[in-house]
């Protein structure tokens, strides 16, 4: 954790913490655990999960908030902009079971001041115990910004074990923000995260997304485009092993006109792992000179492997350029049989086009080379082994 780290963050004061979560309340009391009956959920072995063995109960609802306190430090914003960036969350929050219980179970809500140049986070997770993660960052007008989050988790025993995290980002007016969002976690973590993105007007925000680990994973992104020219552009590639599962829903809705919106990602499965990818647009109505495209591109090394994808589409303007598109398949025959030919062998074959489904999209991220090489390393390590 950098030194501009610890300079600009601060715990938001437990008063207005209190305050802030207490309006989810009545909503948080009229929900139930999802089932595979939600769409959302559909796909996800909700109902496979013992509760108990992962000691949280989530039907628990009494004095959530009681039990949390924790000291606060001095706000290093207006309190005006803490109202506003709270108010933006109450209203956009999607209604998910998991972010309420990362909002009401968390000690504390961190608040992130991401200035000009590279903010590095790490995240260190140690232990089984339930863990609620609540972090809100913040870019300022006119700044051009890095963030390196890096989100790491190891336990203790053989046992699973249960986290929660809701990130926000908030990308001021004529901010510019990129974020290499990175996972390591242990296999035996069962992970519901959320990702909530708001863009100002002419903003732009480039999220890349990679999670590595994990035995069971659900991930919402939901990205509010609420600026006359902003932009979004999200990607990044999962590789899975094992029995892993990730169940990625991605969502872009646009709230203004000339708005850009992309989201391109990749997977490769192997094993028994099962990755879906579910990606959702939004324009209302009326809007105008709106941008967007959502593709996803899927790679599967073993016939036992799944990957699935589902793009979906929700258009009601008509001055829009839309695209989607999505690819679901195994090595090409003819690519492998021709480096076979040219004396490869089987292993290197199957190195060399794996590589380069992935590769593009992890050297157009705009951070250093060696930070380009170490993600590099652990897709390739997953999937064929080290080099």
């Amino acid at each position: 954790m950098n030194s501009l780290l610890i300079k600009n963050q601060f715990v938001l004061n437990q008063e207005k913490r209190k305050e802030f979560c207490s309006s989810f309340l009545g909503s948080w009391n009229d929900m139930t655990l999802p089932t595979e009956k939600d769409e959302t959920y559909r796909k996800f072995p909700i109902s496979s999960i013992d509760w108990k063995e992962l000691g949280f109960d989530p039907f628990q609802k009494n004095s959530i908030l009681d039990s949390n306190q924790k000291n606060s430090s001095p706000d290093l914003l207006p309190s005006q902009t803490i109202d506003e960036i709270l108010t933006l969350v109450k209203n956009h929050l999607a209604k998910d079971f998991f972010n309420y219980v990362s909002l009401l179970n968390s000690k504390e809500i961190e608040f992130l001041i991401c200035e000009d140049g590279l903010t590095e986070v790490d995240r260190k997770l140690v232990g089984d115990a339930v863990r609620s993660l609540v972090r809100i960052f913040y870019i300022p007008s006119g700044k051009t910004s890095q963030i390196k989050l890096n989100t790491e988790s190891k336990h203790e025993s053989d046992s699973l074990h249960l986290q929660t995290i809701l990130d926000i980002f908030v990308s001021e007016k004529d901010s510019h923000v990129e974020i290499l969002d990175e996972e390591n976690t242990d296999e035996d973590l069962i992970q519901f995260r959320s990702v909530l993105i708001f863009t100002k007007e002419n903003a732009s925000l480039k999220l890349h997304h990679y999670p590595f680990g994990g035995f069971r994973s659900k991930f919402f992104l939901h990205s509010h485009l609420m600026g006359k020219g902003s932009e979004v552009i999200v990607d990044g590639v999962s590789a899975l092993s094992k029995r892993n599962l990730k169940d990625l829903d991605m969502e872009m809705i646009h709230h203004a006109d000339h708005t850009n919106s992309k989201i391109s990602y990749k997977t490769i499965v192997t094993d028994k792992s099962h990755h879906i990818f579910t990606g959702n647009l939004i324009i209302p109505p009326n809007l105008k000179k709106v941008v967007a495209h959502q593709e996803s591109f899927n790679l599967s090394l073993n016939k036992k492997a799944r990957a699935e994808a589902n793009p979906k589409l929700e258009v009601l303007a008509e001055d829009v350029s839309c695209t989607h598109g999505a690819t679901v398949g195994d090595i090409d025959e003819e690519q492998y049989f021709y480096l076979l030919s040219r004396g490869l062998s089987p292993e290197e074959s199957k190195s060399l086009l794996v590589t380069a489904f992935y590769g593009e999209t992890i050297h157009s991220i705009g951070f250093s080379e060696d930070i380009k090489v170490g993600l590099e390393s652990k897709v390739h390590t997953i999937l064929v082994g080290g080099k």
